[in-house]
């Protein structure tokens, strides 16, 4: 393996990093990370395994890289969200909410996979608990942003209740085969948060 790990810049390069990832998300989405090495991720990306090594450490690596994307694409949109442009906080919560729900609609085999890693194997969870501080760090920001809306005053606190209670109903309803109506889930839990964190003189009702 080179002492460094090369950071592409070219685009021959940069296609042949992004088809490791493809082909990485592919292979751990149908077989499991566990059950890929990283042969068979440089054999489907059609490289050399020192190609592989040339962009990164290991699989594991990899896997890391592959966590943040997801996190970062996910979060792009929510983050430039501004509740001025809504016509009210229940509406924005509404978008909010269904956002998060149609991004676990993307690469959806994948994200299984790492929240049952995440789950299942200390190490793994840290990789993703680094990116999902992301998730948190908005969270926070949103609830910060607009503090004077709201009847909860522990933000750090709220902030991880509702991560983990989104993420756990999303979960549920995007990962299995169900016959749940999405557009209710999305309106029940908006009301679940509006009721738990809104001061009711800001929340109107659609």
């Amino acid at each position: 393996m080179p002492e460094e790990i090369r950071i592409p810049k070219q685009k021959r390069s940069i296609e042949k990093k992004e088809a490791l990832k493809k082909a990485a998300v592919e292979l751990f989405s149908t077989k499991g990370f566990h059950n890929t090495s990283s042969n068979e991720i440089a054999k489907k990306a059609n490289v050399s395994i020192g190609t592989f090594y040339s962009y990164f450490v290991d699989k594991k690596s990899l896997y890391e890289e592959l966590i943040t994307d997801l996190y970062n694409e996910s979060l792009q949109e929510i983050t430039i969200m501004d509740v001025s442009g809504f016509t009210s906080p229940r509406e924005f919560v509404r978008k909010y909410v269904a956002l998060i729900l149609h991004n676990h609609e993307y690469m959806t085999a994948f994200q299984k996979e790492i929240s049952a890693l995440s789950l299942q194997y200390d190490d793994l969870h840290e990789l993703e608990a680094r990116a999902r501080a992301g998730a948190f760090r908005t969270f926070f920001s949103l609830l910060e942003t607009n503090k004077k809306m709201l009847r909860i005053s522990d933000l750090k606190t709220t902030s991880l209740i509702l991560q983990c209670a989104l993420e756990s109903v999303v979960h549920e309803v995007t990962f299995y085969e169900n016959d749940y109506d999405k557009e209710k889930v999305i309106d029940e839990l908006t009301d679940l948060i509006c009721r738990y964190c809104i001061a009711d003189e800001y929340d109107k009702k659609m």
